[in-house]
C-alpha cells in the first residue's frame, strides 16, 4: 500500500497502511547505514539522500528532544528502547511511527509500525506540550526528559519500562485488529501479569506504610515504661523486644519492596521483548519478499539473528519471572515470621496493660496500633501470596506455549 496524503482535516500527514512495517540500521552515531523501500518510500528522501546521512535527517520537531535523550540513554546502555516518533519527509509532511530501536553489531536497528491505540492521542498531547515548553524555557533534553517520566507518572505509568511495554503490547493488538487478524495470545497473558505485578507493587507498599506509622512506638512504650518506673520495668522489657522486631522488620522490608520491584520491572521487560520478536519476525518476513541487490543478503541475516535472539530474551524473561516470583514469596514468608513474634510482644503488652489501670488508656492505643499494623499485614501478606501464585503460574503457561511456538 502506498504513502498518501491524509485526510482534508490533515492534509499535511502522511499515511502509510497497517501491513506496511520499515526498518533502518544506522551505525554507533546513528548515521544511516540500510533501510527497506516502505522506509525510503514514507519519507519521500531518495536513497542518495538517506545514505551515510544522519538519522535525524527525519526527525520532526514537534518530538520533544527529551525522547530522544531516553532513547540514547537506554540503547548506549545495550537496552532495547520504543517510543512514538512524529516524523517529517522531505516534503515537510509528518507521519508517526512507534519505533523500536535495538542495538546491534556496529551500531543500531529501528523497525517501526504504524500505531493507532488510544495512547496515541494520549501521547500526542504531551508531545506537543513538552515541545512547545523546551522551545519556550529553551530546556535541555535531560530537564525535557525528566519532565516527560513525571507526566508519564502522572499518567498512571510508574516508570518508562512499564509505559513502552504497555504502548507497544495496544499497538500490536491495534494493529492485528485493523488487519483483521488473531489477537497475539502472548500479550494477553502479559497484560494480566502486568496488571499483578501493579497489585503487588501496591500490596507492598501498604505494609511499608503501615510499617512507618508505627515506627515510633517502640519509643513510646519507653517513654511509659520511664513514667512508671520500677513497675513499668516489664514494659521495657516489651519496647526493647518491639524495637528489635522493628529493625529487622525495616531489613525485611528493603529487601521486600526490592523483590516486588523486581517482580514488576521484569514483567514489563519480558512483554516488551516479547513484542519486539513479533514485530522483527514481520519486518523479516516483509523484508524477505522485497529484498534484492547488494546487502540484502546481510541485512536479511541480521533481521533474522535479531528476531532469535530476542525471542530468546523474552522466553529468558518468562524463567526470570517464575524465579523471582519464587524469591518474594521467600520474602513474603520472612515476614509472616515476623507479624508472628509481633503478635507474641502484643500479647505480652496487653498482659502488662491489665496490671497497669494508671496507664491502661495509653497502652490500649498503642497496642491497638500494634494490633492495626499486625492486620493490615496479614491481610496484605495474604493478598501477595495470592497474586504471586497468579504470576508464577500465568508466566510458566506463557514460556510452555512460547515453547510450544518454537
Amino acid at each position: 500500500m502506498s504513502a498518501r496524503a491524509g485526510s482534508n482535516s490533515d492534509a499535511s500527514e502522511i499515511v502509510f497502511g497497517f501491513d506496511e512495517l520499515f526498518f533502518s540500521r544506522t551505525d554507533s552515531s546513528g548515521i544511516i547505514q540500510f533501510g527497506n523501500s516502505v522506509f525510503q518510500r514514507v519519507s519521500i528522501y531518495e536513497w542518495d539522500e538517506l545514505l551515510q546521512k544522519p538519522h535525524k535527517v527525519i526527525r520532526h520537531p514537534d518530538t520533544p528532544r527529551g525522547a530522544f535523550r531516553l532513547l540514547w540513554d537506554s540503547i548506549k546502555a545495550g537496552a532495547p528502547f520504543g517510543a512514538y516518533v512524529k516524523n517529517r519527509a522531505k516534503d515537510g509532511r509528518f507521519y508517526w511511527v512507534f519505533a523500536i530501536v535495538t542495538p546491534v553489531e556496529g551500531g543500531y536497528l529501528s523497525v517501526r509500525l504504524r500505531p493507532s491505540s488510544d495512547l496515541l492521542a494520549v501521547l500526542k498531547t504531551e508531545y506537543s506540550a513538552l515541545a512547545e515548553r523546551e522551545r519556550r524555557e529553551n530546556l535541555a533534553p535531560v530537564d525535557s526528559a525528566a519532565l516527560l517520566l513525571d507526566r508519564l507518572h502522572a499518567l498512571g505509568f510508574r516508570d518508562y519500562q512499564s509505559f513502552m511495554a504497555t504502548a507497544l503490547g495496544r499497538e500490536l493488538s491495534a494493529l492485528d485488529a485493523h488487519l483483521g487478524r488473531p489477537r497475539y495470545k502472548p500479550i494477553e497473558f502479559f497484560q494480566r501479569l502486568q496488571e499483578a505485578a501493579q497489585t503487588l507493587l501496591i500490596q507492598a507498599e501498604i505494609i511499608a506504610d503501615a510499617h512507618i506509622n508505627n515506627e515510633n512506638v517502640p519509643l513510646n512504650f519507653r517513654v511509659l515504661a520511664a513514667q512508671l518506673g520500677q513497675e513499668g520495668a516489664a514494659i521495657g522489657v516489651i519496647s526493647a523486644n518491639y524495637a528489635l522486631l522493628t529493625a529487622e522488620i525495616q531489613t525485611i522490608l528493603e529487601s521486600f519492596t526490592t523483590a516486588a520491584k523486581d517482580v514488576f520491572q521484569t514483567i514489563n521487560e519480558g512483554y516488551f521483548l516479547a513484542c519486539t520478536a513479533r514485530v522483527q519476525q514481520e519486518v523479516l518476513v516483509l523484508f524477505q519478499a522485497e529484498s534484492a541487490g547488494a546487502g540484502a543478503a546481510h541485512e536479511t541475516s541480521l533481521l533474522s539473528h535479531q528476531r532469535a535472539l530476542y525471542t530468546a530474551k523474552a522466553e529468558a524473561g518468562l524463567r526470570d519471572i517464575t524465579r523471582k516470583a519464587k524469591h518474594f514469596r521467600q520474602a513474603c514468608l520472612d515476614m509472616e515470621r515476623l507479624t508472628a513474634a509481633l503478635e507474641v510482644t502484643r500479647v505480652m503488652g496487653k498482659v502488662e496493660c491489665a496490671r497497669h489501670r494508671v496507664a491502661q488508656d495509653r497502652m490500649d492505643e498503642l497496642l491497638a496500633r500494634l494490633q492495626d499494623f499486625q492486620n493490615t499485614t496479614a491481610a496484605a501478606l495474604r493478598k501477595l501470596d495470592e497474586i504471586n501464585q497468579h504470576i508464577a503460574s500465568e508466566a510458566s503457561e506463557l514460556l510452555a506455549q512460547a515453547k510450544d511456538a518454537a
